[in-house]
């Protein structure tokens, strides 16, 4: 296989504009696209999707990478192979980036919240994901009382959803522990995230602390 670096060299792919992908991948779907789109991302680049076929661990999407900075092919392997994902072939194809990607092992790239850790959240308006570990006692705060309806999500390694809460009354904090499996948490607002100036504060703590 070619080096991906070596695959990119036309101007269409130098000055930011729209860039056709199609992309096959083999792995657990959910965790696919999200690890696809974020690797992405992390170049200056947004992966909008048209469409999407998945069968089984399998599937194919074709969409448009849209970004305002110079393609920086060296970059997006980088970042792929940052979320567990191999590049198994990579070409232009009638100006079209054409990539066949194993996701098998593919985890989403984002921060670890560790046992004995806090976060503090500033000005956030998007909802917020955290890498966690079962068994983590977890204890959600807003910078000030009644003013965060809880929504939260704890899901498995491949996305699959273990634990829900969402609350339509304010919550001066939530604490709950990991169920097993937990692999990822997500950390949101009933009534909109915009409600959260002043931003929030994540620990996770031993129980009974």
């Amino acid at each position: 296989m070619k080096p991906i670096f070596s695959l990119f060299c036309t101007p269409l792919l130098l000055f930011g504009v729209s860039i056709n992908s199609h992309i096959s991948f083999t792995g657990e779907p959910t965790v696919s696209v999200r690890t696809i789109t974020q690797a992405f991302n992390a170049i200056g680049y947004k992966l909008e999707i048209d469409t999407l076929d998945v069968q089984k661990n399998r599937g194919e999407l074709s969409g448009s990478a849209i970004g305002n900075k110079i393609f920086n092919p060296t970059a997006l392997s980088e970042n792929l192979k940052e979320q567990g994902i191999r590049i198994e072939k990579a070409h232009l194809e009638k100006n079209i980036l054409v990539m066949v990607l194993d996701t098998q092992s593919a985890r989403w790239n984002i921060p670890l919240l560790g046992s004995d850790e806090g976060v503090e959240l500033k000005r956030v308006n998007a909802a917020q994901w955290f890498r966690v570990e079962e068994g983590q006692h977890i204890r959600i705060e807003p910078p000030y009382t009644g003013k965060w309806y809880p929504d939260v999500c704890v899901l498995d390694v491949s996305m699959s959803l273990l634990s829900s809460f969402r609350s339509l009354e304010p919550k001066e904090e939530l604490e709950f522990e990991l169920p097993k499996g937990a692999y990822y948490l997500k950390i949101s607002n009933a009534q909109g995230m915009k409600v959260l100036k002043e931003g929030m504060w994540i620990e996770s703590m031993s129980p009974g602390r």
